[in-house]
């Protein structure tokens, strides 16, 4: 934990709904600050744990001599974790972070606009749902927006910044300045090319599922040619990663408005049927993979493809890769500065795709 320092921005309370990975990961990201916060986890959340965790961190960090007795004091008298949505009533900025589904967020903001000032800014850590969308019915049209932070928070600079077409001039200047005040690098977006680096990175995927698909090579052969050829984590160990519940109803919304659907119907239908069968990545034992108790997948043996299969399959997934670029690069106005930091950061590279 860095030392506490004031916040210039106008933001001073925040709350941050959701106690999954995304959720726990933004609390913890903006802990150590001078924000008073909100976090508010589910009706089953389990309060007592989060709040004895959170005591547990910040104690050690003043054991360590990381942070002051008075740092300590301050950041537990600012500090509410509660499964009870009307804390966020007096809240200057709201961080929706739950799963990825339409109709529970819909019943969440709808709740928050009855609960938070009028003056308080709603956003969406939402990785593939356009905030417009999700605030059907609210009379603050002016006051919404999309941060889509990049997991986990306290180790990744960028966020997406995604605006509406109704989104007011002073709540953009206020996020901007808040993510700034909390070391984020910003990537700003419409919601006509919103989410675009999961959208590079899904094309990826989906064309190495057609590959598995027609038998040119395992999924397991595929991540291992990814890992030596392209990314440090492979493309269907990213699935497994992020959560195959997760990651189809993501892919449902970006291909809602892609002219060709067609083209991901393969891939659509195998996360489908792993959700039906309850096999969701890491998180339930089994996707992708097969994972032992530590979450590390369970080793076993991969032959090797033949050279010529293997140099034919990573230069048609790097080729993939720099028109997905390319393409959305051009869509969102993005300079090529900007989406090789953005890119660097997400995919874990060294270089983007125009450097």
């Amino acid at each position: 934990m860095s030392k506490p320092e004031e916040s210039a921005s106008s933001i001073q309370t925040v709350g941050v709904i959701g106690e999954g990975q995304m959720g726990t990961s933004i609390f913890y990201s903006l802990a150590d600050s001078s924000y008073s916060l909100r976090w508010i986890g589910s009706e089953n959340a389990d309060i007592p744990r989060l709040q004895h965790n959170f005591e547990k961190k910040i104690r050690r960090a003043l054991k360590t001599g990381i942070m002051s007795q008075e740092q300590h004091d301050q950041i537990l008298r600012q500090t509410i974790i509660t499964n009870d949505l009307n804390v966020t009533a007096d809240c200057d900025l709201v961080i929706e972070a739950i799963p990825e589904e339409l109709p529970i967020k819909q019943t969440l903001f709808t709740a928050l606009n009855d609960i938070v000032k009028p003056s308080g800014i709603l956003a969406s850590n939402s990785s593939s749902i356009n905030p417009s969308n999700l605030f059907t019915g609210t009379k603050r049209d002016d006051r919404i927006i999309g941060m889509h932070y990049f997991y986990p928070v306290p180790l990744k600079e960028s966020v997406e910044l995604v605006t509406t077409c109704s989104t007011a001039s002073d709540v953009r200047a206020n996020v901007v300045e808040f993510l700034h005040n909390s070391g984020k690098f910003i990537l700003e977006l419409n919601e006509s090319n919103s989410f675009i680096l999961n959208k590079i990175y899904f094309d990826i995927q989906n064309e190495a599922y057609k590959i598995a698909e027609q038998g040119k090579a395992t999924v397991e052969q595929l991540d291992l040619l990814v890992k030596e050829g392209l990314f440090p984590l492979g493309l269907f160990d990213f699935m497994d990663h992020i959560g195959i519940d997760t990651m189809l109803n993501s892919v449902k919304n970006y291909v809602s408005c892609y002219p060709q659907k067609d083209t991901y119907s393969g891939l659509l239908k195998r996360l489908q049927g792993m959700v039906d069968e309850g096999n969701l990545g890491r998180k339930s034992g089994a996707g992708f993979y097969r994972y032992q108790e530590s979450q590390q997948i369970t080793p076993h043996a991969v032959d090797p493809l033949p050279e010529e299969t293997a140099g034919e399959i990573i230069q048609f997934l790097r080729f993939t890769y720099l028109s997905a670029a390319k393409r959305f690069t051009m869509l969102s106005g993005c300079t090529t500065g900007e989406m090789n930091q953005a890119i660097r950061e997400y995919l874990g590279i060294e270089k983007g795709p125009f450097e």
